[in-house]
């Protein structure tokens, strides 16, 4: 495929030549427009059909320097295409490498089968919250796309073990399964499970049936779209400004977000780990609210401030980025 800009560029200079020789033989020969045309296009062409009628010597010696314009403009023109073929070519080729190089050196990535419109917004979050991550999909056209917004490619199809090999998916820490069907999901599931035990793997499922399936073949969460679809339809007639907040928290990017909803591992030996929440002065030093708290498994929803935080507990924290920020700083 070619620049546009190319195209155009060589669509003007043949206009201009073709429009200096037409006016060339009718002021020289006094031709007919129409005659002048078939000469200057003739003469461009090189097809040798012959003179329309006896050139005069000064429309012989302008034809010889309009021939002589008319091959530089060929040689320019194939210039100029092989040129673009080459630089095309070679782009591909230096992209390919960087590609290889960079999935050999992948270490706790996130893959994603399927970039249909489900795997779109998932490489479109994933890319806001600035993860790495490795698209799988079975179109290669999808190569010149993945080159133009840089993110890593592998055609193919993802329920191939070599595939996903590849991918790295022995050193991933998650897996997205968003094919097209139930049928593959499953079977991604099943061998993204066996080729790395640890993998978190999340995967979608269109029929509510199949759940106990993906539970079955190891999916760490199972997404019910057309349930999901229906409880927030419902949620937003019902209780709008929860949706519209949960919208903000969740969803929003850049520096018009207002608040942020992350998770934080308590881990061993932590200098909050054995303290109640009002004793660790979470909310005093860095201003975020803990919302809950996941132990062995299960929340604790709204904990009070006597709650002692242990080793290895989630805390569900909600707050501004910088608040977040500072409550990194502040337990690390």
């Amino acid at each position: 495929m070619f620049p546009s800009y190319l195209i155009l560029r060589l669509l003007i200079i043949l206009s201009a030549l073709m429009t200096v020789g037409t006016v060339g033989f009718m002021l020289i020969e006094k031709w007919s427009f129409l005659d002048s045309l078939f000469m200057s296009v003739e003469t461009l062409a090189t097809v040798g059909y012959g003179v329309v009628e006896p050139l005069s010597d000064a429309g012989k010696i302008f034809t010889i320097i309009y021939i002589l314009f008319g091959v530089i403009l060929f040689l320019y023109i194939a210039a100029e295409i092989a040129n673009t073929v080459l630089n095309v070519n070679f782009q591909k080729i230096l992209g390919r490498k960087k590609m290889e190089n960079k999935l050999k050196n992948l270490k706790n990535h996130l893959i994603l089968c399927g970039y249909g419109r489900t795997g779109l917004e998932i490489a479109s979050q994933l890319k806001n919250n600035k993860l790495h991550y490795v698209v799988i999909d079975k179109d290669p056209s999808l190569e010149e796309t993945a080159l133009e917004e840089e993110f890593l490619f592998i055609p193919g199809d993802a329920t191939d073990d070599h595939i996903l090999q590849r991918a790295g998916i022995e050193r991933a820490k998650g897996i997205f399964c968003a094919l097209n069907d139930d049928v593959d999901n499953l079977y991604l599931t099943l061998s993204a499970r066996n080729l790395n035990p640890e993998l978190k793997i999340v995967t979608r499922c269109i029929k509510a049936s199949n759940e106990p399936k993906f539970k079955k073949a190891g999916a760490t969460t199972i997404i019910l779209p057309y349930e999901i679809s229906g409880k927030r339809m419902v949620s937003s007639i019902i209780k709008p400004d929860v949706v519209d907040f949960l919208d903000v928290v969740m969803h929003s990017q850049g520096e018009d977000l207002e608040l942020q909803m992350e998770q934080f591992l308590v881990p061993k030996d932590c200098c909050i780990e054995n303290k109640t929440i009002y004793s660790s002065e979470i909310r005093q030093k860095s201003g975020v609210i803990i919302v809950a708290i996941k132990r062995d498994g299960k929340f604790i929803t709204n904990p009070e401030s006597d709650t002692i935080l242990k080793a290895h507990d989630y805390l569900i924290t909600l707050g501004t980025t910088q608040q977040l920020q500072n409550f990194e700083n502040f337990v690390k």
